[in-house]
């Protein structure tokens, strides 16, 4: 023990020597250096006030921080040196502890634990005064002290602010039979795979054993410690992945072919297994008629070593490898599984990172090669005719450099409002570049759900982040986890039932929501819909000229208007949605926008022809910002349409309708504002589809030729103010 503290006295000597012997040296060198690397950034800062006044302003800015820096610094380390070693040492070890556990917690610990050392001296001086004898002082310091413990509690035990939607349901009978009831089919559950699973006995215990696959070419191999921990935990390495899965459908026994619908979880930590959290799903439409497989590919999500690159496309790869599986089965006249699965009518259902795989795997399954390695060939033609979304991710993974364009497939996307984890609606991009061609019959819908989060669509899951940041979310502004996974079990089913079944009834509950009151809440939502079919008056998108139709021979007025103006909708990060609306905004009763139809689009309007279009109302913030008084807050405000046929005036009664248009709330993700301002917004703008059918008019004008209308106003007549965003008018004959 002496020879140690010789050595160390030793070493600390000479250290001390070298420093003071070559300080000057060193303090020199670096003030050059830095001066010379500021006069040379200097020279690249353009203010447009000439270059010299940008490198003296540049410049001066460093000198001074330098000078202040280390005037300041002096007293600072003259404190230091009075202070008792074992005091710095005990500072200097909790900051390490809390950067060095934090790089695994992530910053919010971090955050977290300085407070917490803060706490711990607070604590500290309080015994101090107390072994002193210093009762007053002590007293006073202990009540400082248990309130700054009691205010840190508050925040961590208690929920938070509730949202202003309302939870109520409708007290009116459904006109269609709720689909998320559970149907008349007798399940059996069951999983398959390698049998080889070194981590789930349901893996290992199989039903039906399948082959392993090579996802070489889809994804980039962990290297490293990654590499190493990835195959000692899971027992095998990526060119030998099995395909697991975990299957409920009608018995057996049941007679009949079954829509086959594929389920696939998102990113999540890779010992923590996802894909047993959708069984909510699986169970209810297997007894509706469905296969339903939840997909097990855990073994591509993150784990605490390191991620995987080009994760989602090997994500789509195996889901397709999965189809190719069953495709088997149902041709195998010896399996057991032999003509049970409808393979023409296929969905894929992909939650998170999952959401954006199903996306590309449609995409992958009608190429013949891989666009990121041409050399490999994709061998795939399977019926795939609807994809689910749930707070899907977009842009991870972009074949051939470009965003996934979808053609011809039914499109629903869901999202949670108080998602912190994709906190902006990147499932809204996808929405946006889905096509249809002349001919196809389907549609595409989106879901938001405000108080919706992102772990609530898997039950494993729960909560988007661990403690100890689930403490500081603003938790009471969430809905029940049953309620989301209720809503949830709705849209799904009705979408399946429609898109696979062909019950077209269902589609009502994307056009109208107002449907689903009965059986879900609907303040908390907002629904887009567009089918195949609609025709397209304006969509904003065709170029910037406020006063052309998307469609030839169409024009557009505004009157009296404090706001009109065409903008892309914005994330809540601030990014474009890729989305161009019509923003309008009045301050007086006397302002309305119309828009003249070219004669070539009433030509076709039909009693069964039916006007559409989205619209929400601007956040509050932004009647703020233009100086528009709100006329209720979180409220619906009312719009006046009016559709004119030729011959009629313009004061006709007879000829107007009342829309109420949504409000947009605000949703605080965490309960501090200042934290919530990292993500950007505390909305997003998501517009709601509203259907106007056309045949209201021959109430009061009957034998109305519909191909003589030939003007369409939205009058903002009945509230002295209001802020709108309008986007895609057109007309639907369903």
């Amino acid at each position: 023990m002496k020879k140690l503290k010789t050595l160390y006295n030793k070493f600390i000597q000479k250290a001390t020597g070298f420093i003071i012997s070559s300080w000057r040296y060193v303090v020199i060198s670096i003030l050059f250096y830095m001066t010379v690397f500021v006069l040379v950034m200097s020279y690249f800062f353009y203010s447009g006030a000439g270059k010299w006044f940008d490198i003296l302003f540049v410049s001066g800015i460093g000198v001074l921080a330098i000078v202040l820096g280390g005037f300041l610094s002096i007293p600072l380390l003259k404190l230091l040196e009075r202070l008792p070693k074992f005091l710095t040492a005990g500072i200097i070890g909790c900051i390490c502890a809390v950067y060095s556990v934090g790089a695994f917690m992530g910053p919010f610990f971090r955050l977290m634990a300085f407070f917490i050392i803060v706490l711990g001296a607070l604590a500290g001086i309080a015994i101090f005064l107390y072994k002193k004898g210093a009762k007053t002082l002590f007293l006073s310091f202990s009540v400082f002290t248990l309130i700054v413990h009691s205010i840190l509690m508050y925040f961590a035990l208690t929920d938070g602010k509730e949202g202003a939607w309302s939870l109520k349901l409708s007290t009116e009978e459904g006109v269609v039979e709720n689909p998320a009831v559970k149907g008349e089919y007798s399940i059996q559950h069951f999983t398959y795979g390698s049998g080889e699973d070194k981590q789930r006995e349901e893996f290992t215990d199989v039903m039906f054993k399948t082959h392993k696959v090579n996802m070489s070419p889809f994804i980039v191999h962990p290297t490293g410690l990654n590499k190493w921990y990835r195959e000692w935990f899971w027992g095998f390495n990526l060119n030998n992945a099995p395909l697991n899965g975990r299957v409920w459908m009608p018995k057996i026994e049941e007679e009949g072919q079954f829509p086959l619908v594929l389920i696939v979880h998102g990113n999540h930590n890779m010992a923590d297994f996802s894909d047993g959290g959708y069984s909510y799903l699986g169970e209810l439409l297997a007894s509706k008629g469905y296969i339903v497989v939840s997909v097990d590919q855990n073994f591509i999500n993150s784990g605490k070593t390191g991620h995987i690159g080009w994760d989602n496309a090997g994500r789509a790869w195996l889901l397709l490898k999965h189809l190719e599986t069953w495709q088997r089965w149902n041709t195998d006249k010896s399996h057991t599984l032999f003509n049970k699965v409808d393979m023409e009518n296929i969905a894929l259902i992909g939650h998170s990172r999952g959401g954006e795989a199903v996306s590309i795997a449609s995409m992958f399954n009608e190429l013949d090669r891989f666009p990121n390695n041409a050399k490999i060939s994709l061998n795939f033609d399977f019926s795939i005719k609807s994809l689910i979304g749930l707070s899907p991710g977009d842009g991870r993974f972009k074949p051939g450099d470009k965003p996934v364009v979808l053609k011809d497939v039914n499109y629903l996307t869901i999202q949670g409002g108080n998602d912190t984890d994709h906190t902006n609606y990147l499932g809204m991009r996808q929405f946006q570049r889905v096509q249809f061609s002349e001919g196809f019959d389907g549609y595409k819908s989106s879901v938001y759900i405000n108080g919706g989060n992102h772990g609530q669509f898997n039950s494993d899951w729960e909560v988007d982040q661990p403690s100890p940041y689930w403490w500081f979310m603003n938790r009471k502004e969430l809905m029940d986890p049953e309620l989301q996974r209720d809503i949830t079990k709705l849209y799904v089913t009705s979408f399946l039932d429609s898109t696979l079944k062909g019950k077209r009834e269902y589609r009502t509950f994307f056009s109208d929501k107002e449907a689903v009151a009965p059986f879900i809440p609907v303040d908390p939502l907002r629904v887009r819909y567009e089918s195949s079919d609609f025709q397209h008056l304006s969509t904003f998108e065709e170029d910037v000229d406020v006063t052309t139709t998307t469609i030839e021979g169409g024009s557009i007025q505004g009157y009296n208007l404090h706001v009109w103006k065409e903008v892309n909708l914005l994330q809540r990060n601030k990014e474009q949605q890729d989305n161009q609306v019509v923003k309008l905004g009045w301050r007086n009763k006397n302002s309305r926008y119309s828009v003249n139809l070219p004669e070539e689009l009433s030509a076709r309007f039909t009693d069964e022809t039916i006007l559409k279009f989205d619209a929400v109302q601007a956040h509050p913030s932004r009647y703020e910002f233009y100086h528009i008084p709100i006329p209720e807050e979180d409220a619906a405000i009312p719009v006046t349409v009016l559709i004119k046929p030729k011959g009629t005036n313009r004061l006709d009664s007879r000829i107007k309708k009342t829309i109420y248009i949504e409000p947009t709330y605000t949703t605080k993700l965490y309960r501090f504002d200042w934290w919530n301002e990292r993500f950007g917004n505390q909305y997003e703008h998501m517009l709601q589809t509203y259907e106007v059918p056309l045949n209201y008019l021959e109430e009061t004008i009957p034998g109305l030729d519909y191909r003589t209308i030939n003007e369409l106003t939205f009058e903002f007549n009945q509230t002295e103010s209001g802020l709108i965003f309008l986007d895609n008018i057109g007309f639907d004959d369903e």
